[in-house]
């Protein structure tokens, strides 16, 4: 063997289609789903024999394939039909009825500027040119980041034909819906359970074969970063992995991804959240620190450490600070089995 077999060539790159490894690309196949893909195409099944269809809440924990699963659904039924019109928002980039309702606006193709109108307005123009579709799938990614119900309420009373998805991490959402709403909504509820150690490397190995070229990767690279994303509960934590040590193998020209790369990713992952914590206000990196030395711990629990230790902010800050962290998958927001008087939340730190 030549000192330089190993030894990647200028031109040379281990990524077939690096697009594979973008948050937003969906896979054509989804190990593991194919039953919640299956479900939720019988919730839009109505829609094409001309009936209303169903509503549907999908709830599970951060980063296993929620929204994933979805988009894949709504890109089969582009392909399957032109006559049912799936509509995609995020509620936490779209937040309030006057932002959501504009964004339906302009996915349903109106191109005149409505930027000014008042929201009344808005839904006026939206069921106008809602009514003249055959059916619409409506889904609302990260639903409880709305600010209110309105647009919902509009939704099940003026669009005829629809199905709605929604979205949620929160396993509390929907307990405290606008009557009016909850009684017209009626969802059926479909949750997502967390991926075994297995079934992330199932879903870590398809995407290599998206990603990079055939014998590019060594086992125990794989193993590493299955074990991380496993950990971490977050199959989205694997998949930047996955790029990030395809990365730290070119950089060292090496015709193979092995562990030291996979971990060399990791160690660099790490590194660079600690180093975004200087991002965080005093005031954020205050909580986090609690969140960290006491991790295990009920919300409440935090929320009193938080106070002696010189916070000044109300309880309902507090829980937006935490939802926040939970949103940078630095920990993660469990519902409390115990038996507490309203409720409780744990709070675990998950890491940098």
């Amino acid at each position: 063997m030549g000192s330089f077999d190993n030894i990647l060539g200028a031109e040379q790159t281990l990524f077939s289609n690096i697009d594979a490894l973008d948050p937003d690309f969906i896979p054509k196949l989804l190990p593991h789903r194919e039953e919640q893909q299956k479900y939720i195409a019988t919730i839009i099944k109505p829609l094409f024999q001309d009936r209303p269809g169903t509503n549907l809440l999908i709830r599970g924990s951060p980063g296993i394939g929620k929204t994933a699963c979805v988009k894949r659904v709504l890109l089969d039924l582009e392909e399957e039909t032109e006559d049912i019109t799936p509509i995609f928002i995020n509620c936490w980039k779209q937040n309030t009825s006057h932002k959501i309702l504009s964004e339906i606006l302009s996915k349903l193709g109106y191109k005149f500027g409505f930027s000014n109108l008042r929201t009344d307005e808005v839904m006026n123009l939206v069921s106008k040119i809602a009514k003249q579709r055959k059916a619409i799938v409506f889904t609302f990614d990260e639903i409880d980041k709305a600010e209110d119900q309105d647009f919902l309420y509009f939704i099940l009373e003026e669009i005829p034909k629809k199905s709605i998805l929604l979205i949620t991490n929160n396993k509390e959402w929907g307990s405290k819906l606008d009557t009016r709403v909850q009684s017209r909504l009626l969802p059926e509820l479909l949750e997502f359970p967390k991926y075994s150690t297995r079934e992330t490397y199932d879903i870590l190995k398809e995407r290599i074969k998206y990603a990079f070229y055939q014998n590019t990767w060594a086992d125990e690279a794989l193993d590493a970063i299955t074990e991380k994303a496993s950990d971490l509960g977050d199959i989205r934590v694997g998949i930047m992995l996955l790029k990030a040590a395809g990365n730290e193998a070119e950089n060292q020209s090496s015709k193979k991804i092995i562990k030291e790369h996979a971990q060399k990713a990791i160690e660099k992952s790490e590194s660079f959240k600690i180093k975004s914590d200087s991002a965080f206000t005093d005031e954020d990196k205050l909580i986090l620190n609690i969140c960290k030395e006491n991790s295990g711990k009920q919300s409440k629990e935090l929320y009193d450490l938080y106070k002696t230790s010189g916070g000044d902010k109300s309880d309902r800050t507090f829980r937006r600070k935490l939802e926040a962290l939970a949103k940078k998958n630095i920990i993660l927001i469990e519902k409390s089995s115990e038996d507490i008087e309203g409720g409780a939340n744990i709070i675990k730190f998950k890491g940098f």
